[in-house]
């Protein structure tokens, strides 16, 4: 992108308004997969069944509790699936939508 298109992007206050709302959409996306992974990584933790390991070169997290972990995650992401489904869906309309008014905007620019 030349300094013109540069220009010309950021002057759209329309693109600007449409960038921010999908930025907006990315970053909640973001929050939700995150509370997510900490309410995984909480009932792991919590889990009074599951062995907590000690000695030199051990940690606390073992296969197993990754096991467990990435049990509750997928529970907890199907529980969500609709609400996630939702927002990536409307991520991928917002970039199609960016993609289409550039390209709308570069066929009406004049040729140099």
């Amino acid at each position: 992108m030349d300094d013109n298109a540069a220009v010309a992007a950021v002057s759209d206050p329309e693109l600007v308004r449409m960038q921010a709302r999908r930025d907006e959409t990315r970053h909640l996306l973001g929050e939700i997969g995150d509370r997510l992974a900490a309410e995984a990584e909480r009932k792991v933790t919590a889990c009074d069944l599951l062995p907590y390991t000690f000695g030199r070169h051990s940690t606390s997290w073992t296969p197993r509790h990754e096991r467990r972990y990435q049990h509750h995650l997928g529970g907890a992401r199907t529980a969500h699936r609709n609400e996630i489904g939702a927002l990536q869906a409307k991520l991928a309309r917002q970039d199609a939508a960016i993609a289409a008014r550039h390209l709308r905007k570069a066929r009406r620019a004049p040729e140099a």
